[in-house]
């Protein structure tokens, strides 16, 4: 609603239409929609579960398109636009230049924070694999490895970080899920090769989002929403915390009193750290 209306006076930008991004993302993220990494079990024809969801999804992708257009002037890039990570299937894991802080189309894959983890750990902890592949048991497990062995993927590949993995394991990835994935009935993993759209005009449906800030980090909108969520649910202490392992909820500092004060406090906390990692 706040990006319609900055439209509406010519105020729209990369920066609040990022934000725009992240919000809807962590809509789904929290499954109050259909898309995204979480399963749902309503179905709605209206709404963010149907129809409204998938149009303002849409919309978000014609915007970034517009806001974010290929430069041109610049020959180099020009000649070599068609073989850019995304428009190869690949998923983009850095910026294209040291300045470059555009908002990018990604053929994201429904796993939790790969270009941090490996591919193992990011298929393990994604709430969509685990809904479907039950990978919490011992079962799902042996599945999640069926599915790896599959691909022809080996445990040992498969657990090295993300952005160190042979660069043709990456480039085959999507190939190989969209092959594999339907013995396991894991509809939409990934955007189908038909959503490419290899022409300016293609749609891209089912598309993530994915921001640079030149050589510091490329994010997807995914990723930012984890982390936010992670700082509002936890604070930052909780965070760094969980990180070196040390943290335990009774460690924690008592937050129960009678005018809920100390409760209060916490919350505003951790909603302007949340805030400032926004910015940030």
């Amino acid at each position: 609603m706040i990006y319609s209306l900055a439209s509406e006076i010519g105020r729209e930008d990369n920066d609040l239409l990022w934000l725009t991004i992240v919000g809807v993302t962590s809509m789904e993220l929290y499954g109050r929609s259909a898309a995204g990494v979480a399963v749902t079990t309503q179905k709605s024809t209206s709404g963010w579960l149907g129809t409204r969801g998938s149009r303002i999804r849409q919309l978000l992708r014609d915007e970034v398109r517009r806001l974010n257009p290929p430069e041109l002037s610049d020959s180099s890039f020009a000649s070599n636009r068609n073989i850019l990570p995304e428009n190869v299937g690949i998923i983009p894991t850095t910026a294209r230049s040291p300045t470059d802080t555009s908002i990018r189309l990604s053929p994201e894959p429904k796993f939790l924070l790969i270009r941090h983890w490996s591919l193992y750990d990011s298929m393990l902890h994604s709430p969509y694999l685990s809904a479907r592949l039950k990978i919490w048991s011992e079962g799902g497990r042996k599945r999640l490895h069926k599915l790896l062995a599959k691909m022809g993927i080996s445990l040992v590949q498969c657990k090295e970080r993300y952005t160190h993995m042979d660069i043709e394991l990456r480039r085959g990835l999507r190939t190989k899920l969209l092959k594999y994935s339907e013995l396991y009935g894991l509809d939409d993993l990934v955007p189908a090769a038909d959503t490419d759209g290899k022409d300016r005009g293609g749609k891209k449906e089912g598309w993530g989002f994915v921001r640079s800030w030149g050589w510091t980090a490329t994010l997807s909108a995914e990723d930012v929403g984890v982390v936010v969520g992670a700082i509002l649910e936890v604070g930052k202490l909780g965070v760094r915390a969980l990180e070196s392992g040390g943290w335990d909820r009774k460690d924690g500092k008592e937050l129960t009193d009678e005018d809920g004060a100390l409760e209060g406090e916490e919350w505003v906390g951790r909603f302007w750290g949340a805030y400032d990692a926004l910015k940030k």
